[in-house]
């Protein structure tokens, strides 16, 4: 089952089980077997196909049929997608870029630094969805200016009281971001690098 719209791509169907291929090698997929391949419902597929995003044709019996080969051009531009038999929940490229606000080229070191496990559908690398969320909680926090007060205790080893303190003093600049408060993280280094008691005046 190969198909060569592009170059250098890589078909999921190598993947697949044996009960998979068998499905595969007929004259498509229903909207069904779309959904559970693809991780998806049923009325979310059916719903692209009929608004045009996923392209396919009526068989004889009046039901919608998709190609393997348009299956796989939409599925592997997606920038999200959930477990399914072809993969682990993941990420595009793309999407790690809008999720992290980094370059390309960072998110790539990214991945590297982070042993991030991948695939390719299609043309498109794909990477572990949680892994890659897990990894950018903690090495976020050394990029934020910002930080909520869970990451500045776990971050500077501090007990929330304490913070709550630095702030009550102006020793730490607070504002609300997206409904919760967060602290300045330049202030908590300020105060920790002076040592001494903290809440002090």
């Amino acid at each position: 089952m190969n198909y060569n719209f592009k170059k250098h791509c890589y078909d999921p169907y190598d993947s697949l089980d044996a009960e998979w291929k068998a499905r595969i090698s007929h004259d498509g997929l229903s909207v069904r077997e779309a959904a559970i391949l693809s991780g998806f419902s049923r009325q979310y597929i059916n719903r692209l196909v009929t608004n045009g995003r996923i392209i396919a044709a009526r068989s004889n019996e009046g039901n919608y049929v998709i190609s393997w080969k348009d299956f796989v051009k939409w599925y592997s531009a997606l920038p999200v997608t959930p477990s399914s038999p072809i993969g682990y929940a993941s990420l595009s490229l793309k999407e790690l870029m809008r999720y992290t606000g980094m370059s390309r080229c960072w998110v790539l070191k990214f991945v590297t630094r982070n042993s991030i496990p991948s695939y390719y559908v299609g043309v498109y690398r794909r990477f572990h969805k949680s892994l890659c969320e897990e990894a950018w909680k903690h090495e976020s926090i050394a990029l934020k200016h910002w930080l909520t007060l869970e990451e500045a205790s776990a971050f500077f080893d501090l007990d929330s009281s304490v913070i709550f303190a630095l702030a009550a003093l102006h020793r730490v600049r607070v504002k609300k971001l997206n409904k919760s408060y967060v602290y300045n993280k330049a202030d908590i280094l300020a105060v920790k690098k002076k040592g001494g008691a903290l809440c002090q005046g």
